[in-house]
């Protein structure tokens, strides 16, 4: 990978109208505005104090330290340290290069030091190569330092991510040329390493490095990321759709589920208060599992127009395509157009009643994104939403809601979904209150898991009566018993404070609806279909 194949790769990119002003010295700086305190403050943060640049001016600006890897599949306390000073051991990896465990959560943090004078515009850029073919470029912006008034080196961290898993991920070693630069294109730090992709990893080699870079992401982007091997079926797909279809979250089928549960739920019941033949549940949860795919997409459309803003400024959603510019609002207005007229085609097959009941949900659906700014509770907007299917799965079966049962079929699915999504947005706490975004996982606090237990009993105990006012018998308790038993797993087993478990939870949630469905869907079949 030789300095000419990369030079245009490794050339920051220029900013549309921006020309970096004269340069000024950490005293010119701190001496601006020094009325305002405030600013001060904020200056002294970045080491920008009058005599900051006192002493010798003759060496490089920047030092790159150590880029550090962490993983909790790694052995308590251990770390992989690069340290760009150790050239002959980074010189190494292009022989043995380093084994990165496939499908495991990474945390990345870099160190550095500011010697002299300000430095603004500071970026990291990595391209990885595999077999000479370019796979990936990653450029992401460090900020504007001065030298650090205690002396101590500046750092920054990473939140965790997957590293990409599979056969053709684990294909052959990847070459990284890494690169410390800023606006004006002088270079801080270049470096070169190797890594592979394996389903169990060898012991780590003690390196050191200069630079974050991420082992974890593998769609380009402007968060640290390495190889653009398919993270998803939707990577292996032509590029002018894959925006598209990631703004749906189609490649996240556990959003679709948790709609289509209580949908499911709410049909079977029906079909078994009615005891119509199983081509009635067949065809309606056939239906309705395509308009949850549909308006799951919708959701999520309407839900990143909304915030196409605060996504850039939270971690885990700054690579959505709309955050990123890879969407423009007007073609999301287009695609969210299309979207909803699919779904209006599911719902015109159902009767009047339902036509009328489902679209007057429409209304909770659209402000719910925006609720997450004015209120700590937004789950309960999204109960309200995500559960409509409790109510027009019975009247698509006969025709009108039996408001008796699926009243507290509904209220047990509104706690359902307080229980997922509180967990759900413990991933995200900290990036939300610097964004202003608010959430039970804020409200709750450390009293997340005692508070969602007592959803959770109320989810079963609600979800429970509605199955004694619908006459249901043992196959149907059965299931909600098992929902009990995977709800109190899920909330013994998450750490609030761990993005990857929190996932972990989030998705085993969705395991407790279909316990319900199944306890529903079998009573009904020993109904119809036994002896």
């Amino acid at each position: 990978m030789s300095a000419n194949d990369d030079h245009e790769d490794l050339k920051p990119s220029a900013t549309p109208g921006y020309k970096p002003s004269a340069a000024k010295s950490a005293d010119e700086y701190a001496k601006l505005d020094a009325e305002d305190e405030s600013l001060a403050r904020w200056k002294a943060s970045l080491g920008i104090v009058p005599g900051a640049t006192n002493g010798d001016t003759s060496g490089p600006k920047v030092t790159v330290l150590t880029l550090e890897l962490d993983s909790p599949t790694l052995p308590a306390g251990k770390k992989i340290i690069f340290d760009i000073s150790d050239t002959a051991k980074l010189a190494d990896t292009k022989k043995n290069p380093i084994i990165i465990k496939e499908g495991v959560e990474y945390n990345v943090r870099i160190t550095f030091k500011v010697n002299h004078s300000i430095i603004s515009g500071v970026r990291y850029i990595q391209v990885v190569k595999r077999a000479g073919v370019k796979v990936d470029k990653l450029e992401q912006m460090l900020g504007s330092y001065g030298p650090s008034p205690d002396g101590k080196p500046y750092a920054k961290n990473f939140d965790p991510e997957e590293s990409p898993s599979g056969m053709l991920a684990r294909s052959g070693s990847y070459n990284v040329r890494s690169r410390v630069v800023d606006d004006d294109g002088e270079v801080y730090a270049d470096w070169e390493w190797s890594f592979k992709l394996a389903k169990e990893c060898r012991p780590w080699p003690h390196f050191t490095s200069k630079y974050a870079f991420r082992v974890n992401q593998t769609r380009c982007s402007n968060s640290s990321a390495v190889p653009t091997v398919a993270r998803t079926w939707v990577d292996r797909l032509p590029p002018k759709v894959r925006p598209y279809l990631y703004l749906t979250r189609i490649d996240k089928p556990i959003g679709t589920l948790l709609l289509l549960y209580p949908c499911a739920w709410s049909i079977t019941m029906a079909s078994y208060a009615l005891e119509v033949p199983f081509t009635t549940p067949l065809t309606y949860i056939s239906l309705f599992g395509f308009g949850a795919l549909v308006m799951r997409g919708a959701g999520c459309t309407i839900n990143d127009m909304w915030d196409r803003k605060l996504d850039k400024a939270v971690a885990r959603t700054r690579d959505r395509p709309l955050a990123k510019g890879e969407i423009t609002q007007g073609q999301a207005v287009a695609f969210l157009g299309a979207q909803l007229m699919a779904g209006l085609g599911v719902l015109t097959q159902l009767n009047w009643y339902s036509i009328v009941l489902g679209a007057s949900s429409l209304s909770i659906v659209t402000i719910y994104p925006f609720m997450k700014r004015v209120t700590y509770w937004p789950q309960a907007v999204l109960g309200l939403a995500f559960n409509w299917g409790a109510l027009l799965g019975w009247s698509a079966v006969a025709g009108s809601v039996n408001w008796d049962v699926c009243l507290p079929l509904y209220a047990g699915g509104i706690c359902w979904t307080l229980v997922y999504d509180s967990i759900y947005a413990h991933q995200d706490k900290l990036d939300d209150v610097h964004a202003g975004i608010r959430s039970t996982a804020l409200l709750f606090g450390d009293h997340s898991r005692s508070i969602l237990s007592g959803l959770s009993a109320s989810t079963v105990s609600l979800i429970s009566y509605a199955g004694y006012l619908n006459g249901h018998g043992s196959p149907f308790y059965l299931g909600t018993g098992l929902a009990a038993v995977q709800l109190a797993r899920v909330l013994y087993q998450t750490d609030f404070d761990s993005r990857p478990s929190c996932w972990r939870g989030f998705v085993g949630c969705g395991w407790a609806g279909f316990w319900i469905w199944m306890g529903a869907l079998a009573d009904y079949t020993f109904l119809m279909y036994g002896s």
